[in-house]
């Protein structure tokens, strides 16, 4: 069966792990094959149903019809039901590919597209402080300000959709805890250590105060979607996103962190990820991504769910390891920008990413295996670089927001942390770097409207 991995937004290179026996390079329009932009059909499906019609293939098919039996509709192009979700109109089926363009004239489907793999934030002392990133964005001054008008994250559940979580590390304090929808795995362990890393950069606070996150009194729930090979496919993401549409009330969830994005670039119409991430944010869930690694790469920001116009896309400052200062700082080599397929620029904030110490996973894993030399001297912490790093940044920034201003809608946060974000120099385009204070000032006024 041929499916695409997702990929965790690390400026190191991951590895795309394609499903067994499946080829682990994505599909390339071939150039005998015809491709109909007009069908509702993904047109890398549609060139591979044409040449390679006996191989079997995961799709994910939005329905036109929400009421449509799912299993009627698979059938028709004789497949098998695999998953339905809830978050939106959508089910996953396996079939053969030279059955793909059947369900080209179901007047119940709406797109059908691969099941892609996924590339893969009370007084607090701040003088301790071994990282630059929260000084970076004026968190201390925020965490420590007079009276009622402070915030450290208190009351505000953050999900991060990743790798997993690790619940015993001491920087975290009671704040954490964790749900695993990845159906290969057996626990919500992170034996990759993304995501554990990510939740530090929210949340954590380790008793000596070298290490503390953005939003240190937050509370986090690592979702796990991927295996303990950091291994995760789009039906993965769509189910994390689909288990926080159906307990966001209960869990009080009010942001999702994404450091994690598909490998194949689209229009974001046509993808269910961003149908997804759009629902959650119009039922009141703040959506923060990662840009994304391919720097200025012609479709470097054509990848859901950063390529969504409504979600807030994290670029990658480097601050060069410097708080004092911003005149050294600059835009990561590697931070996707520009402007995606349906012509809106990206990304749409800019925080620091690069060098970022934060929580490692306790036991063995892969980040810990493969950058020992990244690992700090306590051996609990590792430096990583990437928009992955970035993201968790601002959706620490944005559980501040919730704290102080509990009434904020997605789209005035959006709208406050972009207004008033700072320059830096070389800015190559709109996006400024977040800025704590300056948020905070501008959120009274925030505009009701997107």
């Amino acid at each position: 069966m041929r499916r695409f991995p997702l990929l965790f937004s690390l400026a190191l290179t991951l590895a795309a792990v394609s499903a067994p026996g499946a080829s682990a390079k994505s599909l390339a329009i071939p150039v005998l094959a015809v491709v109909l932009p007009s069908l509702p059909i993904e047109p890398s499906l549609q060139a591979a149903a044409q040449l390679d019609p006996k191989s079997t293939v995961r799709v994910i098919i939005q329905k036109a019809n929400p009421l449509a039996d799912s299993w009627s509709v698979a059938k028709s192009a004789k497949g098998k039901l695999v998953e339905d979700f809830s978050v939106i109109p959508a089910f996953t089926a396996d079939l053969k590919l030279g059955y793909v363009l059947a369900l080209a004239t179901n007047p119940d489907v709406r797109y059908v597209s691969l099941d892609a793999v996924v590339k893969q934030k009370a007084s607090v002392d701040s003088t301790k402080l071994a990282t630059t990133y929260p000084q970076d964005v004026a968190a201390p001054a925020v965490w420590n300000a007079p009276g009622a008008t402070g915030a450290t994250g208190l009351g505000v559940t953050v999900a991060v959709i990743d790798t997993g979580l690790d619940l015993t590390h001491p920087d975290f304090h009671g704040n954490v805890s964790a749900v695993n929808v990845n159906l290969t795995a057996s626990s919500t362990r992170d034996g990759y250590g993304h995501g554990t890393h990510v939740a530090g950069i929210i949340a954590a606070s380790n008793p000596t105060g070298q290490y503390i996150g953005v939003a240190p009194n937050a509370h986090v729930i690592g979702v796990k979607i991927a295996d303990d090979s950091g291994n995760a496919y789009e039906s993965d993401l769509l189910r994390g996103l689909d288990w926080v549409y159906l307990n966001q009330s209960a869990q009080h969830i009010r942001v999702v962190n994404l450091s994690v994005g598909s490998s194949v670039p689209g229009s974001y119409a046509y993808s269910p990820t961003d149908a997804a991430v759009e629902h959650l944010w119009h039922n009141g869930v703040t959506v923060v991504v990662a840009a994304g690694n391919l720097g200025s790469a012609p479709d470097a920001v054509s990848y859901a769910p950063a390529n969504d116009p409504y979600v807030i896309t994290v670029g990658c400052l480097d601050d060069n390891l410097t708080a004092s200062t911003t005149s050294d700082d600059s835009l990561c080599p590697i931070s996707s920008r520009g402007i995606t397929q349906d012509g809106f620029a990206k990304p749409d904030v800019i925080a620091p990413g690069r060098k970022v110490a934060s929580t490692l996973a306790s036991g063995v894993t892969v980040l810990g295996q493969q950058y020992p030399t990244r690992v700090t001297p306590d051996g609990r912490h590792l430096r990583l670089s990437g928009t992955s790093m970035a993201a968790p940044v601002v959706s620490g920034m944005v559980a501040l927001l919730l704290e102080r201003f509990p009434n904020l809608t997605p789209d005035q946060i959006k709208n406050i942390l972009s207004g008033s974000a700072l320059p830096y120099p070389g800015e190559p385009d709109h996006a400024g770097v977040v800025n704590a204070v300056a948020a905070f000032n501008k959120a009274p006024n925030a505009p009701s409207a997107p």
